[in-house]
């Protein structure tokens, strides 16, 4: 074995020692751990919900102008068929970039878990970011619906 794998073993959580009263030891992990969460907890939620809306509003941009184009070049008038392809086609642009993004800022560039043996993997990440993109989806059909009538109200 080589010495970095004995180093990670010897440092992993279930591999240290308990010291002391096994009382003091455990009342000194709860505050531990209640400090960590009144500290640490905050902040990253802060962050990981910033990254998500602003995904959402890149995945959105992007998306909106996906579909203008395609209606643009695509769509005749009073044809059913091509409009429900194009809003398909812009779904599915709007899944997969929320994702790829997602996966592409939160798991690559921002390294969330340093310790690579609590990582639950690639299969892991990617279902989660389609998921994500799945509910970004509804939200972003309920926003839209939103923008229109409150656009059809101002105008009217």
């Amino acid at each position: 074995m080589s010495t970095e794998a004995r180093i990670r073993i010897h440092n992993h959580r279930l591999m240290r020692e308990e010291r002391g009263n096994a009382y003091e030891v455990r009342v000194d992990e709860a505050r531990r751990e209640i400090s960590g969460r009144k500290t640490g907890k905050q902040p990253h939620w802060r962050h990981r919900t910033a990254v998500h809306v602003g995904i959402f509003i890149v995945s959105f941009i992007f998306t909106a102008g996906f579909l203008v184009l395609g209606v643009l070049l695509w769509v005749r008038p009073d044809t059913l068929l091509p409009i429900l392809a194009v809003g398909i086609l812009s779904s599915a642009v709007f899944v997969a970039s929320f994702a790829s993004l997602r996966m592409v800022i939160l798991h690559g560039l921002f390294d969330e878990y340093p310790n690579k043996e609590e990582d639950p993997g690639l299969a892991h990440h990617v279902s989660k970011s389609i998921v994500y993109g799945f509910i970004a989806l509804a939200v972003a059909v309920v926003a839209t619906g939103l923008f229109v009538n409150f656009a059809s109200a101002g105008i009217l």
